[in-house]
């Protein structure tokens, strides 16, 4: 993770430094497997997703950047109340499969920027990181206290792919705008844990499983522009 930090901080202050016009979107996502991703792990994951991107010449369309992201594909609880020392303590546990995103990203405007809908498309190479975590909760009468968590090893699947949107500028100075964007990411092969269980005795149980990770992506957030009008 750490090294995934450091990787996100550099492309941010090549950004930073380059920055003639800077743009960044945060959106919800939503994604969908495809081929045999589908027919191995056919569910649905939500998420967010974030990227900074700065055009290479001042007034022209070409952008790059960088791109993290988070999905959430499935997760279970269950509360147990434990005696402990005369008392019964209530605790929640929580198991979860999730996907980590770190990519590149280079973008392309089709459209003049003085238009009322802006058109968009991108490519996206990068990778993703398949895993697993379970959290452990104190429920008391002022609300939760974190327990404990644990993270399961991840596995690495390389991911790249088209994808294509529109933006509707809102506002005078039409800096802020509404995104919305659909990515195919062909995803390599790859192991992931899935279907989490929780049984009587609190213990957590995952399926492992293995398959290429193609997937769609829809996306629906907001633009805003960074260090200079847009």
């Amino acid at each position: 993770m750490r090294k995934i930090l450091m990787a996100l901080s550099v492309v941010c202050t090549v950004n930073i430094v380059s920055a003639q016009k800077t743009i960044s979107t945060v959106s919800l996502q939503l994604s969908f497997p495809q081929g045999q991703y589908k027919s191995t792990y056919p569910q649905t994951g939500g998420g967010i997703r974030w990227n900074i991107l700065t055009r290479l010449a001042k007034d022209g369309p070409v952008s790059i950047g960088g791109e993290i992201g988070y999905l959430v594909t499935a997760s279970e609880s269950r509360s147990f109340d434990i005696y402990y020392m005369g008392f019964y303590d209530r605790y929640r546990i929580s198991a979860t499969n999730n996907v980590f995103s770190l990519a590149f990203k280079a973008r392309a405007d089709i459209t003049p920027q003085d238009k009322a809908v802006l058109v968009f498309v991108d490519g996206t190479i990068g990778t993703n990181l398949f895993f697993s975590s379970v959290d452990v909760e104190r429920l008391t009468f002022f609300g939760s206290q974190y327990g404990g968590g644990d993270l399961t090893k991840g596995y690495w699947a390389f991911v790249f792919g088209p994808g294509i949107g529109f933006e509707i500028p809102v506002g005078k100075r039409k800096e802020i705008a509404l995104s919305f964007k659909t990515s195919y990411l062909a995803g390599t092969n790859t192991k992931y844990l899935t279907d989490p269980y929780i049984d009587n005795n609190g213990d957590v149980f995952f399926t492992q499983r293995e398959s290429k990770t193609n997937m769609i992506l829809g996306e629906a957030g907001v633009r805003f522009g960074i260090f200079g009008r847009r």
